[in-house]
């Protein structure tokens, strides 16, 4: 399984105890941070788009 891109900054490696091998995994603030982040730009995008469905109605309505 692969990593996406965006979870890159959050990626950690570390050494097992006994030297036997890495272990990869997120650092909880920095995974913490991209969700938020990418749950605003959500937020920001469906504004928008109430945004334009609204200009397209309201465009609409001018012509009937």
């Amino acid at each position: 399984m692969s990593t996406p891109q965006i979870l890159i900054p959050a990626l950690r490696q570390y050494k097992h105890n006994d030297n036997s091998g890495f272990v990869a995994g997120y650092e909880v603030e920095a995974t913490e941070q991209i969700v938020t982040d990418l749950q605003m730009q959500i937020i920001d995008l469906k504004a928008s788009l109430r945004s334009c469905a609204n200009s397209a109605n309201g465009a609409l309505e001018q012509y009937k």
